[in-house]
């Protein structure tokens, strides 16, 4: 049999002209329109999102911003494109319980099986938030939409990165401020939530990660509780799969990222202008295939500071030539130590760009070696130099080993008044500078302490 037309003659026009005509719908007649037929389900429900910031080419790849009032059409639309990703801003208004219900539906049926991420947006410190009874929903929303491929989450907020099951969820957002503040690393008051992002790893072992509030500085180290720390393979599946819009600042203090997933990591956020190598793990093997942080070396546009104690992550990111370098000393008795900060001054040597170079020291040698001597000599790069230290109690040794740089024009010393035998007035230290760095005739380098 045949299918015949409508009567009423509907499809008897173009889609075109249909088209034409919608796009003067409000979004109100679009949703009762888009239950007529298949073709006009279609076709209102795309003019619906592309009139409410959706864009044609953001559809095709399955990337939505979903404003509540299209939700309702959203959930139960079946011939867009399959969604990737999702944005939802969520006003507080008397629907918001319900549009969580369809959120929370949505993410856990079969359409939701090619979805990446989901982010939902709240007004931050709303009263709405404060509510027990809605507080109660949100921890259920967001159980079952993090439960629904998985029984532990990975929880990335403020700093860290967290480990948890997700019937443990429902305790780690807390009511209050107060609450949370007992339990710093793993409480969250929901009333100082403003978004909430899911990213759905579907693998053979498969992970949900969700991402608390605008983050802009991660700290990747071991916590206290290692039960809560995730792993190698969720850390490395977490990487590979989130985007943090507002990342800027990261810190690597563990021994187990891979550097391919690093690299593709940083390729998505060129944003990034800060990165500590802080991993100890360099000085005791470092034959091991994860000494490089990033593999291969990546060009990062913005980045301007590197914080290491080898010069791999300087390799790594040699592209970028980042204007402040900051390096550990080291300890003068463990020599692996001493040659990492040697490999930095050799990297060093054969650079030309201009170079703010920060020194953090733990202890410092009574005697310099030839080789850092040697090194000294070559740093014309160096323009500029901040030193810090914690025990220093004789600062010529490392006031004499400066004024061997060759391009030096500032020293600002950080930290030292704590520490010198000196306890009065900073200007000492600095007639302790000028006497061995402003000879007679010698160069004009500015000085300054920073207290």
């Amino acid at each position: 049999m045949v299918a015949q037309p409508p009567e009423d003659g509907r499809l008897t026009l173009p889609m075109e002209l249909w088209d034409a005509l919608f796009t003067h719908c409000t979004d109100d007649t679009l949703l009762s329109l888009a239950v007529v037929c298949r073709p006009f389900n279609e076709r209102c429900i795309l003019i619906l999102l592309w009139l409410n910031g959706n864009s044609a080419s953001a559809i095709a790849e399955g990337h939505y911003a979903v404003h509540p009032t299209v939700l309702p059409a959203f959930s139960r639309a079946l011939y867009i494109p399959p969604p990737k990703n999702i944005v939802c801003d969520l006003p507080i208004t008397p629907d918001l319980s319900q549009h969580l219900d369809m959120l929370s539906g949505f993410a856990c049926s079969p359409r939701a099986a090619t979805l990446d991420s989901l982010s939902l947006q709240f007004p931050q410190g709303h009263e709405w938030l404060y509510e027990a009874s809605n507080q109660d929903l949100l921890c259920h929303t967001v159980t079952s939409i993090a439960g629904s491929i998985v029984k532990e989450v990975i929880i990335l907020v403020a700093k860290n990165f967290i480990r948890l099951p997700v019937q443990k969820l429902g305790e780690f957002f807390v009511r209050d401020e107060a609450s949370a503040k007992r339990y710093p690393l793993y409480a969250f008051a929901i009333p100082c939530l403003n978004s909430l992002t899911f990213h759905f790893h579907r693998t053979a072992s498969p992970s949900t990660v969700i991402v608390i509030n605008d983050v802009e500085v991660i700290n990747i180290e071991i916590v206290p509780d290692e039960a809560k720390c995730p792993g190698p393979h969720h850390l490395n599946a977490a990487l590979a799969q989130v985007v943090l819009p507002h990342l800027t600042s990261l810190t690597i203090s563990v021994d187990y990222i891979d550097p391919i997933v690093m690299r593709a990591f940083l390729l998505r956020h060129p944003q990034v202008t800060y990165i500590h190598d802080g991993r100890e793990f360099s000085f005791e093997a470092p034959e091991s295939d994860f000494t490089a942080l990033i593999s291969p070396p990546i060009e990062l546009p913005n980045l301007q500071q590197v914080s290491t104690r080898t010069a791999a992550l300087l390799i790594d990111t040699a592209p970028s030539r980042p204007r402040k370098i900051r390096v550990d000393w080291g300890h003068p008795i463990v020599e692996v130590s001493n040659l990492d900060f040697d490999s930095v001054l050799k990297y060093l040597s054969r650079c030309e760009t201009k170079t703010h170079l920060e020194i953090s020291t733990w202890s410092m040698p009574e005697y310099l070696s030839d080789r850092q001597v040697a090194f000294a000599k070559q740093l014309g790069c160096v323009d500029t130099v901040q030193v810090s230290s914690a025990s220093f109690k004789d600062p010529e040794t490392c006031l004499r080993w400066l004024g061997l740089f060759p391009a030096l024009e500032k020293v600002s010393f950080c930290g030292w008044r704590q520490v010198m035998s000196i306890q009065g007035n900073p200007d000492d230290l600095l007639q302790i500078a000028r006497d061995i760095l402003l000879s007679p005739g010698g160069k004009n380098i500015a000085l300054g302490v920073e207290v």
